[in-house]
């Protein structure tokens, strides 16, 4: 059985998070490798679901914004962004708020296309934790909505500044 992290925050970190870290790893690149040829039928690279998902996340942004959330240069999103576009799955529109900004948002058909992955996402994730025993589940999913907070946390604390 799991056994959830102590909800401690000073302290050093336990010694299973190198362990887990790896985990992390092996299962979103366990879970990418199952999603590929989803992305083939799609049309679509994994880059490109990503910004997708970015995009999505954000409602509406900037190529800029949206570069920043996905590590990227906002030239190396461009591409992209450019393709998804001639493919009718994102749209670039004057921001309502500052005429000079140029927003990306999603079509319709580029929210079809996210919800349909995210599904093979939700089947390949079901079938994987298919027989787990249901308090090691729980346990990990507090332990992930934890960590999850904590990033989210971090990242909000980094861009109020000190």
């Amino acid at each position: 059985m799991i056994s959830a992290v102590p909800k401690t925050e000073a302290g050093p970190a336990p010694a299973a998070v190198p362990q887990l870290v790896d985990l992390v790893h092996e299962v979103l690149q366990g879970s990418l490798r199952q999603l590929h040829p989803t992305l083939t039928k799609e049309g679509i690279t994994m880059g490109q679901f990503w910004a997708i998902r970015t995009v999505s996340s954000l409602r509406t942004a900037s190529l800029s914004t949206a570069a920043r959330y996905l590590g990227l240069s906002s030239p190396a999103l461009c591409a992209s962004v450019d393709q998804l576009e001639k493919a009718g799955l994102v749209r670039r529109h004057r921001s309502e708020r500052d005429r000079r900004v140029v927003e990306l948002s999603l079509t319709p058909r580029g929210r079809q296309v996210q919800t349909r992955i995210w599904r093979e996402i939700a089947r390949v994730m079901t079938e994987a934790g298919r027989g787990l025993d249901a308090e090691d589940v729980a346990a990990a999913v507090r332990v992930f909505r934890e960590v999850a907070r904590r990033l989210e946390s971090d990242i909000a604390t980094r861009r109020e500044g000190p």
